[in-house]
């Protein structure tokens, strides 16, 4: 209980200490979520075409399996824990974007987080893992902000989806090592 405690006064910190300005920002960030992960695999697929990479190529198909399994994971759980949006339950925070019936978890957040995983395993450069992670912060950062989530919510988000992204990638290196 204490905990939800917590969550509940940090969803509410932040709400109130959003900057208007952000808004349109934060909305475009976080409406751009499946978009951005669906062009950065299709980046990797376009290089693997170029390159004619065998491994490039496995790898687009390792990042649509990230994607997938984010899908059913995510729908999974909301399926069975069905939680109320913040904005349904508090009347002082504002819906201030999309979402859909249950809250936990932050779909948003675990596909951001899924695919820095992924990616950040796959090509462990910083000029890669820092912009992907910089956008999954952000991601997780708007979707609180813009009420549509608890902040419990998004770190379930994050640690649900960065075993994802870590867990998809070393079943494909078991099934076929590159």
């Amino acid at each position: 209980m204490q905990f939800l405690k917590y969550d509940i006064a940090l969803l509410n910190w932040v709400h109130d200490h959003l900057i208007s300005h952000s808004i349109p920002l934060l909305q475009l960030i976080s409406d751009t979520t499946t978009y951005m992960s669906i062009a950065m695999a299709f980046v990797v697929i376009i290089i693997a075409f170029l390159r004619k990479s065998k491994r490039l190529l496995w790898q687009f198909f390792m990042l649509i399996s990230v994607l997938l399994m984010v899908l059913l994971v995510s729908q999974g759980i909301k399926g069975l824990i069905k939680r109320d949006r913040p904005f349904d339950t508090y009347p002082n925070i504002e819906k201030l974007s999309t979402g859909g019936d249950s809250s936990f978890p932050s779909g948003h957040t675990l596909e951001a987080f899924a695919m820095a995983a992924a990616l950040s395993l796959l090509y462990s450069r910083k000029r890669i893992t820092l912009p992907v992670y910089a956008w999954a912060v952000m991601v997780a950062y708007s979707r609180v902000a813009l009420g549509v989530h608890y902040p419990s919510d998004v770190l379930a988000g994050i640690v649900i989806g960065t075993i994802i992204g870590w867990v998809v990638p070393w079943i494909f290196n078991k099934a076929v090592p590159l």
